[in-house]
């Protein structure tokens, strides 16, 4: 069993040769089905047709369902918002993912102003299951049609029709294939966009008609999501330029196969392509004109025109050519800075490409590195786009963690790793970067410790560096174990020898009895044999020493005899 998401959001963009009003509530700005009428019913099929049965309804909640822009979730299976991301207020989901042979309808009516020529213009996509072994008529499908109410009929072309077939330019598939189903193949198909040309239709009453159905067993759904704009200007866009603009570039709606661009009578062929740029900008009033030509069967072959406007007062889009990030992080393309610059009142849209065929979704929330474009707009039409470079700048970091020395020598942690141009270095000894190590250029204990670097944008790295200072040789104290104090210039002091890092305390000598006869508190003084300016007499004395260890920060205290000789 195969299984076919096409999501489908419809925009609907009015094209007059003559200024009309917007027939209202035709997007659902109001939150309401305002307008429309909302039907209910089941599909059948017999051996040579379809059978859709439905009836007026009020909007039925999870079968006729507006949705708020505000609303942040995405579909399971094109995982793109369920809200149209073009700026409007609200979209509608038709159907739901539950089957039961159930069909459901969305229609809009209105009379065509006499003297006006109609050209609607709609973005669509078409979400669909889609099983293998059912047949053509069995399958969900999506429908968008026009009917003719003046004279009781369908019109003929264009009229959409998406059921099983995944071979439509530019449908996906889907990497959630898995959400909910088994033995399935999701595909979705993105923003596309085509015409229905209702020229010669001024003064009768059409009616906008959109179904989806389950398929006929009961086992397999169909939804849609539509949007529709409630804009009637042209179909063509950036029509209009300011003061201050270079050229213009004249955008015709995405999702054709190929577009031709002429001037206004169709005497000269201009180019080739989506967009149309003029440089400089031609004389006000100039009209220009665009062949579109559908992908095989969806839509038909259409000319659209546009009339370029001149306007007089000044208009400027202001976007850097990079703006930084830092990994684990988004970057916020609408921050106000990014737009700094702008002329005041500019509103801002943003996309995926220059031609405007992809929305960007979140563009607060960038995370990929690309490129991406602005689109300013000011009140009076005048528009601009403008490429804009988003940079992720990981930082780097080489670190040497063969950082070894010997007491008292030092290690410097500038010196661990690799310096680059433009970073800044700071060093701490935990690993959130909290707590700064003041004297980094002189490290006398062993342990971990942390560098960050941080680049230019602010962005950074914290990386480990291991230091090991290995201790010194263990102290040693030297000292004799008999002095002759008798005047002949040899042996004649006591004291003490020491290698290693001692910090000298005291030195006291005791006589057999326990009389103190010598005490200092520095290595420099020495013991001559005598007390209180006496000799004393030939035999064993005792020494003690306190000291200080003062690599190890700990305690000495050592005790041992002198003989005293004459």
């Amino acid at each position: 069993m195969r299984f076919i998401t096409i999501c489908s959001f419809l925009l609907l963009l009015l094209s007059l040769s003559v200024k009309a009003q917007c027939p209202p509530n035709i997007g659902f700005e109001k939150g309401s089905y305002v307008g429309w009428q909302c039907y209910s019913g089941t599909v059948s099929q017999d051996t040579r047709q379809l059978n859709i049965a439905v009836s007026p309804t009020a909007p039925t909640p999870d079968r006729h369902t507006i949705i708020d822009k505000t609303s942040t979730q995405l579909d399971p299976y094109g995982l793109f918002p369920v809200v149209c991301p073009n700026g409007s207020q609200h979209s509608v989901k038709l159907g739901n993912e539950i089957p039961s042979r159930k069909a459901d309808r969305i229609t809009y009516t209105y009379t065509i102003p006499p003297g006006s020529s109609y050209t609607l213009l709609f973005y669509y996509a078409v979400v669909l299951q889609n099983p293998s072994n059912h047949g053509d008529l069995e399958q969900p499908r999506f429908t968008a049609k026009v009917y003719d109410v003046t004279d009781s009929t369908y019109v003929n072309c264009p009229s959409f029709n998406f059921s099983q077939s995944s071979s439509i330019p530019g449908f996906k598939l889907s990497s959630t294939s898995s959400a909910g189903q088994t033995n399935s193949s999701v595909y979705y198909k993105d923003w596309s966009a085509t015409t229905i040309n209702l020229v010669g239709y001024a003064g009768k009453t059409i009616q906008l008609e959109f179904t989806v159905n389950d398929c006929t067993r009961g086992q397999h759904f169909g939804y849609a999501y539509l949007d529709l704009d409630e804009n009637c200007g042209s179909a063509i866009t950036g029509n209009t330029y300011c003061l201050g603009q270079s050229a213009v570039t004249l955008r015709a709606p995405a999702g054709f196969s190929n577009y031709t661009w002429y001037n206004g009578n169709k005497s000269k062929q201009l180019g080739q392509g989506q967009t149309l740029t003029l440089s400089p900008p031609p004389p006000d009033l100039s009209t220009y004109a665009v062949k579109i030509d559908p992908f095989a069967g969806v839509g038909c072959q259409d000319t659209l025109y546009t009339t370029v406007h001149r306007i007089t007062t000044t208009f400027k889009l202001n976007v850097p050519e990079k703006i930084y990030g830092c990994p684990g992080s988004a970057v916020d393309l609408t921050a106000p800075e990014v737009t700094a610059g702008s002329s005041l009142g500019t509103i801002f849209s943003y996309y995926n490409d220059f031609n405007e065929t992809s929305f960007l979704y979140r563009p607060n929330e960038i995370t990929t590195p690309g490129t991406y474009y602005i689109k300013g707009q000011n009140t009076e039409g005048c528009e601009s786009i403008m490429p804009i470079q988003v940079v992720i700048d990981t930082p780097q970091i080489k670190v040497n963690n063969d950082n070894s020395t010997t007491y008292p020598n030092t290690i410097d942690l500038s010196r661990t790793y690799t310096h680059r141009a433009g970073y800044t270095y700071t060093y701490y000894s935990d690993a959130t970067a909290s707590k700064a190590v003041e004297n980094y250029w002189s490290i006398n204990k062993s342990g971990t410790y942390y560098i960050k670097a941080t680049t230019g944008n602010n962005c950074y790295i914290i990386a480990p560096v291991n230091v090991t200072i290995n201790p010194p040789p263990p102290y040693i104290i030297k000292a004799p174990n008999t002095f002759t104090p008798n005047g002949d210039g040899r042996n004649e002091r006591f004291s003490l020898n020491f290698e290693g890092y001692v910090t000298f305390g005291n030195l006291r000598i005791y006589n057999r009895e326990g009389q103190l006869v010598f005490s200092s508190r520095t290595i420099a003084d020495y013991w001559d044999g005598t007390y209180a300016g006496k000799e004393l007499p030939v035999g064993v004395y005792y020494w003690v020493f306190d000291g200080y260890d003062s690599y190890s920060k700990a305690p000495i205290k050592r005790t041992d005899y002198i003989t005293l000789l004459r």
